[in-house]
């Protein structure tokens, strides 16, 4: 029975190290609500590709992006969105939902 314990906490302990070590970049999708326009926030510079989904899974709008960039969702209806921020290595960084006003 201890063996399987210490193998557990062995293996809660090498993820919360990896967790702590890996670099995460705060990233956030602004202003949300948002009418016009939306920028992203990424100090690390490590967005590559936004991707706009609506309540369907359908994606609706894709931008490359740009550091500082504002991206138009001035024609997308009234409603909630997903926004999906990939990195530069084509992997999803975050997920964010916003609403369009």
């Amino acid at each position: 029975m201890k063996q399987p314990l210490l193998f557990f906490f062995f293996l809660l302990a090498t993820f919360a190290l990896r967790a702590q070590h890996s670099p995460r970049p705060e990233l956030a999708v602004y202003p949300n609500p948002a009418t016009e326009f939306v920028s992203v926030q990424d100090q690390a510079d490590a967005v590559g590709q936004l991707n706009v989904f609506n309540i369907l899974g359908k994606k609706v709008k894709a931008f490359e992006a740009a550091k500082g960039e504002q991206y138009f969702v001035g024609d997308l209806p009234k409603g909630v969105y997903l926004v999906q921020l990939v990195g530069k290595n084509k992997q999803v960084i975050k997920s964010q939902k916003i609403e369009k006003r």
